[in-house]
């Protein structure tokens, strides 16, 4: 029987009234200068910044408000020796690239403009292309002359009016992806988004020999100046990992892990009146019942992500017998519900506009829907349409772009809103294809957030791995892709 949470959330929350342009989409057209700064790791490392990936084609590109110019092409990839350097493509499928990107960055509540423009029509001339016979049309300006270049992709088909669910395409780039993870498996390293992710994906398609590896070796309890953040992760993988094994030696870490976690929650903002960071007075932004980066507080304040974070494990941990402190998870969830604004956002720290919603909206979603509470689905269903709304903004996450596609999409799943499901997931169609890569994973991208360092924190395995829990929800596994048994 689950918990009942005091539920105190408070009316008369100011929205923004500064609604500006967001957006998928990249923060200004040098892409704060990554256009020619590459990354030190993985297979990307040969490509030389951080280019568009134009989907499974194999090709990289800066983006310009009306086209793409090619600067690398992946050896033995669909566009080897067709597309070649400098190529600017200004069109796709006899269609020429006629609506304008949009570039800037955007912090706020909005979500007026999305990733209209060549971004979409690529997405989409993959999508159409890959149901038809494979081959996609390309109008390239090569020497200051025009041609057509024609990319031959596999016969994919497309995607189902209900993708992920009963769809065979959404099916076939789970199973490729898994593939791929299971060939990287040794690229997982220590660095906690990548290594969690990325283990309960392998979970959730049933490879309970990697899992076990992988749990082995994530069964310690770290120490008091350990973030928020790997915490949270290993206790979420170590909790799927025990309800699908009964491993006993991942139980008492479990608890340990919670307890962790207990240690990072302001429960008297007045003890942290006086904390710095970075120079300046941060004692406002120490919340009531919110986590922040560490464990033991650090001075940066308390955020929503990680009390969201901390909130799913310890749903989890509860459903795998650990006996909750019920003030530490009642505390945050007064602070997540207090500091959402009236429209559905949820901001970074407060109820304001701060980077992008969809990643803390989602992993509400998820910690509402493991909590099975009566009296939170008024809250839940505002959330869910404001994580519908802004569609525009999945990759527009700060400090680590994929968090936000992760954690949304699986969320808005979790939601049972079909609306707002097809919402989400029809506009991002095309996002999803232009992510795809020629070797069955996926590829972070740029977006609009000049904080994000996704791309470099893990260009692959991160964004891959999502894409296996998101995509997989066609046969849900694990308690945060819904599966309750």
């Amino acid at each position: 029987m689950k918990h009942t949470h005091a539920i105190m959330m408070r009316a008369g929350l100011l929205m923004s009234l500064l609604f500006a342009k967001s957006g998928w989409a990249i923060v200004d057209p040098d892409n704060r200068g990554q256009w020619t700064k590459p990354t030190d790791k993985g297979p990307d490392k040969e490509v030389p910044g951080f280019l568009f990936n134009l989907g499974p084609t194999g090709a990289r590109a800066i983006l310009k408000e009306r086209s793409f110019v090619v600067k690398y092409v992946f050896p033995r990839s669909p566009a080897h020796r067709k597309l070649h350097v400098d190529d600017e493509i200004v069109g796709v499928n006899d269609k020429m690239f006629t609506t304008k990107h949009t570039f800037g960055k955007f912090y706020g509540m909005g979500y007026e403009v999305g990733y209209e423009g060549p971004i979409m029509d690529f997405g989409n001339a993959i999508e159409h292309s890959e149901g038809r016979d494979g081959v996609l049309t390309l109008t390239v300006i090569r020497n200051g002359k025009q041609t057509t270049v024609k990319v031959h992709l596999s016969v994919m088909g497309r995607f189902s009016k209900t993708f992920p669910l009963n769809c065979p395409k959404s099916d076939k780039l789970v199973h490729d992806a898994t593939q791929y993870l299971l060939k990287h498996i040794k690229e997982f390293g220590p660095q906690c988004h990548k290594r969690g992710t990325a283990a309960l994906a392998l979970l959730s398609q049933g490879r309970l020999k990697e899992a076990s590896a992988l749990a082995s070796s994530w069964n310690k309890v770290p120490g008091e100046g350990t973030w928020t953040w790997p915490v949270a992760y290993q206790c979420i993988f170590l909790c799927e990992y025990y309800l699908k094994t009964k491993d006993k030696s991942a139980a008492k870490t479990i608890k340990a892990l919670v307890d962790r976690l207990y240690e990072g929650q302001v429960r008297d903002p007045a003890m942290y009146k006086d904390r710095i960071h970075g120079g300046k007075p941060q004692g406002k932004n120490y919340l009531k019942g919110g986590l922040g980066h560490v464990v033991k507080i650090d001075g940066y304040g308390t955020m929503s992500i990680t009390t969201l974070m901390a909130l799913v494990a310890w749903e989890l941990a509860e459903d795998c017998g650990v006996k909750l402190n019920q003030q530490y998870v009642d505390l945050a969830y007064q602070c997540i519900r207090k500091h959402t604004n009236k429209s559905g956002y949820i901001g970074y720290r407060f109820a304001t506009g701060a980077y992008s919603p969809v990643g803390r909206q989602g992993l509400a979603i998820i910690a509402h829907k493991l909590a099975q509470d009566k009296g939170t689905e008024e809250y839940v269903a505002r959330v869910t349409q404001h994580l519908a709304k802004s569609k525009t903004r999945l990759n527009d996450g700060h400090g680590d772009n994929v968090l936000g596609i992760l954690w949304g999409l699986l969320g808005i799943q979790l939601s049972g809103d079909k609306a707002a499901i097809r919402e989400m997931f029809d506009y991002n169609k095309a996002f999803i294809n232009m992510a795809r890569t020629h070797d069955g994973s996926f590829v972070a991208q740029p977006g609009r957030n000049a904080g994000d360092k996704g791309y470099y924190l893990s260009s692959r395995i991160h964004p891959t791995a999502a894409m296996v829990l998101v995509l997989g929800m066609g046969r849900p596994s694990l308690r945060i892709q819904g599966n309750w048994k």
